[in-house]
């Protein structure tokens, strides 16, 4: 797979088929729209291509910052998704305010026909870009009859009655509902962050707990609670439990990640670790004395083996 950061690196006499979008999360819609565009470049003998941008586009639209923008995957995990798809070619292009002003039919000519010299132009059903979001589907084939590119729209992806999409995957996800958001996902949902230094609490009440300082803020963490995860270290995967919140019956003030990792030993502080959201087991408690949290720990526990 290729990566080209900028549209000015790209070289255009590679005929293509093309696809365009955020593709946060690259659930299970998203990887339909991706395997069209494999089988019919394959089929045309083109190149299968991908345009994303960085950052989110709602960054620079909303001219808000990363704390109010809460995404499902990063660039990195896009690119670690991506890279066992088959597509051929990713084109990142760097999203401004500039960027965002320029006019679907530009758009269009410029980028997707001149500068990746798509032949073939493959999108969702409820895709839109440009300028004021003005370009859809019924844009491009009217350009289509005088440009020379063919444009296939691709149907929603359900699940029951349920059409799989980010801003769904978003509202599991902020309700503590990792299971249907894996389902949509076609894989759980993870957390990436260093180890750092704790309270020590949990090492005291039998439960010694890996803080997490997640690495990307913009990155949306689910509702608060226990959750069973399985958290990758060293390339090696642990089933543990997570607590999402803020330690009420500490009196905690901040919001705070960590993991209990089973049947682990070893010094991680400044690690990278990965948390994989299995599933919520409860919400989160405040406890009447450090007593009834142990007990009700060693239950999560019995708990999470289980899952």
């Amino acid at each position: 797979m290729e990566v080209i950061f900028g549209l000015e690196k790209i070289k255009s006499e590679l005929a293509a088929v093309v696809t365009v979008g955020t593709f946060d999360g690259i659930h299970l819609g998203h990887r339909k729209i991706i395997d069209r565009v494999i089988k019919l470049a394959r089929r045309e003998h083109l190149t299968s291509t991908l345009l994303t941008f960085e950052p989110h586009p709602r960054v620079v639209v909303q001219n808000s910052d990363y704390e109010r923008i809460k995404i499902l995957t990063n660039l990195e995990e896009k690119l670690l998704i991506l890279q066992n798809t088959g597509i051929e070619r990713i084109v990142i292009a760097k999203f401004t305010r500039e960027f965002s002003e320029i006019e679907h039919g530009d758009f269009i000519r410029d980028i997707l026909i001149k500068k990746l010299n798509a032949r073939f132009i493959v999108i969702g059903h409820d895709h839109e870009f440009g300028r004021d979001r003005a370009g859809n589907y019924a844009e491009m084939q009217k350009l289509s009859k005088t440009c020379a590119f063919q444009v296939i729209e691709v149907k929603p992806y359900k699940l029951g009655d349920e059409t799989v999409s980010s801003t769904a995957i978003r509202k599991y996800i902020e309700n503590g509902d990792v299971v249907k958001a894996a389902e949509m996902l076609g894989g759980y949902y993870s957390l990436r962050g260093i180890v750092v230094k704790g309270e020590g609490r949990g090492k005291r009440l039998s439960f010694p707990t890996a803080n997490i300082a997640i690495e990307n803020h913009a990155k949306l963490t689910p509702k608060e609670g226990v959750y069973v995860v399985d958290c990758q270290v060293r390339d090696k995967k642990h089933r543990g439990m997570a607590n999402i919140g803020y330690k009420p019956t500490f009196g905690g003030i901040n919001k705070t990640v960590e993991v209990n990792l089973f049947d682990f030993s070893g010094d991680i502080y400044g690690e990278k670790v990965t948390l994989f959201f299995l599933q919520r087991l409860r919400k989160e408690i405040r406890f009447r004395n450090e007593q009834e949290l142990i007990q009700q720990l060693h239950r999560d526990k019995k708990l999470s083996y289980k899952k």
